[in-house]
């Protein structure tokens, strides 16, 4: 220990060397003299060089002492440019974000959702990865995530915002060449699509509800992909049925290109949530993005499902 780590003793020395006194240093510094006297003799002891002579009539600096006040006034400046910074962003969100977000949602929905962001707080940067797989928080450097399905990483702290509805779809072609379904169990034999990755739900079997009445399809799929996006494309093209959130398959039930099928049947609404790292000290701009999204999600989720999947989650050919 040289002394220079306590910023409270190079604060007594500058305050000393630049006031003429100790005495007017401490009438500066609202403390007394024997105080400042203590820091000055502990801050040359602990250096090991002394750094002020003093007498009865005067003080001076030594070649030391003036080579420490360049130095302790730049390392005071620093410090105190250091404690502005950290003030401010206690009053304003500022800094970087680095956002991770399941792939479905981080394209067509966190955009929007930063944009807003953005437009609100603009000293906020963020950046967005979009990861289909569990990821881990802490090793990975996130800050925070929009995720669907099932958490997986238990060092998050998690939001719910939102209870995403699905249904089961499949094309007009497929329908005119297997027939309409009128029951889960016609759709046995039927080729059957599944999202690669597990934690959203399961890659080959559906629930089905309709009252109190609960069946359980298991399937061996003919493709397993690795976003909802895919497997909406895949169905239009006929390759097989599969789940579709609501607000992703809307406008292909408009338009024909998908029809809804066994249309009384429901199936388990999956959560989504905000995440962000547990057990720590958030920062401003961390949290200022949580609660907006903990409020944006779901006005953006009901602008992007379909009108007609409103009312009465029609769309049924």
């Amino acid at each position: 220990m040289t002394g220079l780590e306590d910023l409270r003793l190079l604060r007594a020395f500058v305050r000393i060397a630049e006031s003429g006194s100790i005495s007017a240093a401490a009438r500066v510094l609202n403390t007394t003299q024997p105080t400042l006297s203590r820091q000055l003799s502990l801050l040359e002891r602990t250096a090991g060089v002394v750094l002020v002579r003093r007498d009865t009539h005067s003080m001076s600096l030594t070649d030391a002492g003036r080579a420490l006040l360049l130095d302790a006034r730049e390392l005071l400046g620093l410090a105190e440019s250091a404690s502005q910074r950290l003030r401010a962003e206690k009053e304003i969100p500022r800094g970087h974000l680095r956002l991770v977000a399941v792939l479905d949602f981080g394209q067509w929905m966190v955009p929007r959702l930063l944009a807003g962001f953005r437009g609100l707080h603009p000293e906020i940067t963020a950046e967005l990865h979009l990861i289909n797989r569990p990821s881990k928080f802490i090793e990975e450097g996130f800050d925070c995530g929009i995720l669907a399905g099932g958490l997986t990483d238990t060092s998050v702290a998690a939001r719910k915002v939102a209870d995403l509805r699905r249904m089961l779809v499949a094309s007009p072609a497929l329908l005119k060449k297997l027939g309409i379904p009128g029951r889960p169990v016609d759709l046995k034999n039927w080729p059957w699509m599944g999202v690669l990755q597990p934690h959203f739900y399961s890659r080959d079997n559906v629930v089905l509800m309709r009252g109190k009445e609960r069946q359980t399809l298991r399937f061996e799929p003919a493709l397993i992909l690795d976003s909802m996006t895919a497997l909406r494309e895949a169905a239009i093209l006929g390759a097989g049925v599969t789940v579709q959130p609501e607000w992703l398959v809307g406008d292909a039930l408009a338009n024909g290109s998908l029809v809804r099928i066994l249309p009384d049947w429901d199936l388990p609404t999956v959560e989504s949530h905000v995440v962000f790292t547990a057990g720590r000290h958030l920062p401003l701009r961390v949290r200022t993005f949580v609660d907006f999204a903990a409020v944006k999600i779901p006005e953006l989720l009901d602008q992007m499902i379909h009108p007609a999947l409103k009312n009465g989650r029609g769309l049924v050919s």
